[in-house]
C-alpha cells in the first residue's frame, strides 16, 4: 500500500543528536521538516556519555538546556587509573582545560546519549514546523536539480510513502545507507581496537563515591570503566578476544570485586575508528554526525561535533529558503565542516592509540576545550582580517574573535538582565560594537536593507569587549546565526559611508550574495 507524497523542504534520516538537533534548529529558523528514524524507540544502550560546552551553548539559546542539567549525572571531571576498581588509584588526571566560567556561559554535560536524545526529541516535537515519524525507515531516493525524491517504508505497517524535499539530511549513522548509496568513501583509520562492551548495573559507589570519576581505566585488564545512568547502570569496554559466554563473570573479572551483586543489562562489539567522509555532500545531500566523520571515545567528541554540524548547516538551509541567500551558500557547509571532522578524527584517533598504548594521557595534542571551541572556519563566507591563524595545532583555547572563530563568551548587561553574548547568536546576523556606535547601526541598517537580510545590532557598554574581541573602542564585528565570527573591522572607518561600504561586503560575503 502506498500513500501520497509529502513535500517538505529539508528530509532529516535519523533521529539521534545530529537528525534531532537538525530538526530543532531548523525549526527555530522557520523551516519545515520532516525527521524519520527506522528506530521505534531509543536503544537502551547509553552509546555515549558526553556533551561538551560549545554544544550546550547550542542547547542554552534554543531553551534546551535547563531540561538536560535536570538530568546530568554528578560525576567528577577527569580519568583515574587502578589495577581493579577495589585497588588504590595508581593515577588521576583532572583535565586542565574544564571551561571556565569566564569562557563560557556554559560547562559540558555528563548524560547518557539515550536520555540526552529523550529530552531533545521532546524539545523537537514542540514546534509545528517539525513532524518526526519513528520506525520509518528511507528505502531509496533520487537526487536532481529539484532536489530528492525518496520513498519511505513504515516498518509496523508495511505502507509506503513517498517525500519530495529541497534537501536530505543524512544522519543515520556511522553505517550511512545513505552515504553508501552516494559511494562517498570514509578516510582514516577504520580499525584501531576492537572492543566489547557491556552494560550492567550494579552498586559501585563503596568504590567510587557519591560522584565517580569520569572514567577509570582498569590497567589489570586493559579495560574503561564508565557511569551511564543514576540507578547504578555502568559500562565497561573491554579488549574484544572473542565471544563472551558469561558477562557477569566477566564483569566481576574485570572490577576484581567477585562478590558483587550484577544484572546485566546488554552488551555489543565495536571497533574504534577515526574517519572522515571523503566530502559532507553531494548535491542536494549532506552527511551529518556519525554518518560524515566516526571519532573513538577519547575525550567524547562525537555528540558535540554531530551538533556542531547542524549548527552550521540550519541557518544556511533558513537562508536560502527565506530568500536571504543564493542556493550556493550551502555550498560553504563541506569547505567549514569537513576540515573540521578531519582535525578531530586525528586528534581522538592520537589520544585514542596513546591512551590504550602507551598509557599516556588523551588529548597531548590540542586541549579538550580548544577541540571543543576553538575551531576556525576558512572558507570563501568569511571575510579574513590578516590575523594569524587560531587553531594551531598543540593549542590550548583562548578566545579569539578572529574571523570564522566562535564569537567569545561575555557577560553583559541588556534590558532582559544579565545576559552572555552567546545568548544574542540565534536565528539572524549581529553586529556589535562599542557605544556610541550610531554609525555602525547605520550602516548595519542600510547593508541589511539593501540585500534583504536581517541583521540585529547591539552596542556592547562593557568595557572588556574591544579587547576580548580584537578590536578598538570604533571597531564592529558580524557575528552569523552560528556564534561564528564573519567579519571584523578592528577600527572606524572615516566615513559613514566607507563604513557602510565594508560592513556590506561583509554581509554580502557571508550569505554568498
Amino acid at each position: 500500500m502506498t500513500a501520497g507524497v509529502v513535500e517538505v523542504p529539508a528530509l532529516i534520516v535519523g533521529g539521534g543528536p545530529a537528525g534531532l538537533t537538525a530538526s530543532l534548529l531548523l525549526s527555530r529558523h522557520g523551516v519545515e521538516s520532516l525527521l524519520v528514524d527506522k528506530r521505534d524507540t531509543a536503544s537502551p544502550l547509553p552509546r555515549a556519555r558526553g556533551v561538551h560546552a560549545r554544544a550546550m551553548e547550542i542547547m542554552r539559546v534554543c531553551g534546551v538546556e535547563p531540561d538536560l542539567r535536570a538530568v546530568e549525572l554528578p560525576i567528577t571531571p577527569g580519568a583515574q587509573w587502578r589495577t581493579g576498581l577495589a585497588g588504590p588509584a595508581i593515577r588521576e588526571d583532572v583535565p586542565s582545560s574544564a571551561v571556565a566560567a569566564e569562557v563560557s556561559p556554559c560547562e559540558g554535560l555528563s548524560v547518557s546519549q539515550d536520555v540526552f536524545e529523550s529530552v531533545l526529541l521532546e524539545h523537537a516535537c514542540g514546534y509545528d514546523t517539525a513532524r518526526l515519524r519513528r520506525g520509518v525507515r528511507l528505502e531509496s531516493f533520487e537526487t536532481s536539480a529539484a532536489g530528492v525524491r525518496a520513498t519511505l517504508l513504515d516498518l509496523a505497517s508495511g505502507q509506503h510513502s513517498h517525500v519530495r524535499a529541497r534537501w536530505l539530511i543524512a544522519a543515520d549513522g556511522a553505517r550511512s545507507a545513505i552515504r553508501e548509496r552516494l559511494g562517498v568513501a570514509m578516510l582514516g583509520p577504520h580499525d584501531l581496537g576492537r572492543q566489547q562492551m557491556i552494560a550492567f548495573r550494579a552498586d559501585l559507589t563503596p568504590y567510587t563515591g557519591e560522584h565517580p570519576r569520569g572514567i577509570y581505566f582498569l590497567t589489570g585488564t586493559n579495560a574503561a570503566l564508565i557511569w551511564t545512568h543514576s540507578d547504578h547502570r555502568w559500562v565497561i569496554s573491554v579488549p574484544d578476544t572473542g565471544d563472551i559466554s558469561d558477562p557477569a563473570a566477566a564483569v566481576l573479572g574485570v572490577l576484581g570485586v567477585p562478590d558483587l551483586p550484577v544484572e546485566i543489562v546488554g552488551s555489543s562489539r565495536w571497533t574504534a575508528a577515526a574517519q572522515s567522509a571523503a566530502r559532507y555532500a553531494d548535491g542536494p545531500v549532506f552527511l551529518l554526525g556519525d554518518a560524515a566523520h566516526r571519532f573513538p571515545p577519547a575525550g567524547a567528541t562525537g555528540v558535540s561535533t554531530a551538533m556542531h554540524d547542524a549548527h552550521n548547516l540550519a541557518w544556511k538551509i533558513a537562508s536560502v529558503v527565506h530568500g536571504h541567500a543564493p542556493a550556493r551558500l550551502l555550498d560553504s557547509y563541506r569547505s567549514e565542516r569537513e576540515p573540521v571532522g578531519c582535525r578531530n578524527a586525528d586528534e581522538t584517533g592520537t589520544a585514542w592509540s596513546r591512551v590504550f598504548g602507551s598509557g599516556a594521557a588523551p588529548f597531548a595534542g590540542r586541549s579538550l576545550a580548544q577541540i571543543d571551541m576553538g575551531y576556525q572556519y576558512q572558507s570563501p563566507v568569511i571575510t579574513a582580517d590578516g590575523s594569524p591563524h587560531a587553531d594551531p595545532p598543540g593549542a590550548d583555547y583562548r578566545p579569539s574573535a578572529t574571523p570564522g572563530c566562535r564569537a567569545p563568551h561575555l557577560w553583559i548587561d541588556t534590558s532582559a538582565g544579565r545576559r552572555s553574548t552567546i545568548d544574542l547568536f540565534d536565528r539572524d546576523h549581529v553586529l556589535l560594537t562599542a557605544p556610541p556606535g550610531e554609525s555602525w547601526r547605520t550602516a548595519a541598517d542600510t547593508a541589511a536593507r539593501a540585500l534583504g537580510v536581517p541583521v540585529v545590532s547591539h552596542v556592547i557598554r562593557e568595557p572588556g569587549w574591544p579587547d576580548q574581541y580584537g578590536v578598538s573602542a570604533a571597531g564592529a564585528v558580524l557575528v552569523r546565526p552560528d556564534g561564528h565570527v564573519a567579519w571584523r573591522q578592528a577600527t572606524q572607518p572615516t566615513s559613514g559611508e566607507l563604513a557602510h561600504g565594508q560592513l556590506l561586503a561583509g554581509l554580502r560575503t557571508s550569505t554568498a550574495a
